[in-house]
């Protein structure tokens, strides 16, 4: 059930192998392959953005694949959050990398 006040990211939002009219809600450049609801959750979580992770929710229109959701308080727009958080998991990822 859909809470008021609330925003649902979904790794799909995030995915460079999504078309933009498809699922992708952030720039080709931001994408990222392979994002899992971990990622998401610990880049909220660096941001300071408290979100409640649901790691079994499927996004209706795929319903079949059990991604994950991280649902969080709309306290900004929606597009400047997603590309915050495709930055920051970006980021995290060149981080990972250098390690």
């Amino acid at each position: 059930m859909r809470k008021s006040g609330k925003y649902y990211l979904w790794p799909m939002y995030f995915d460079s192998s999504k078309c933009r009219g498809d699922t992708r809600r952030v720039s080709k450049e931001l994408a990222l392959r392979d994002v899992k609801i971990k990622e998401m959750a610990d880049a909220l979580k660096s941001l300071g953005i408290s979100a409640v992770v649901e790691e079994d929710a499927a996004h209706p229109s795929q319903h079949w694949i059990r991604c994950g959701v991280a649902i969080v308080e709309k306290t900004r727009g929606k597009s400047p959050l997603l590309r915050l958080v495709a930055e920051k998991m970006r980021e995290n990822r060149s981080l990972r990398k250098e390690h």
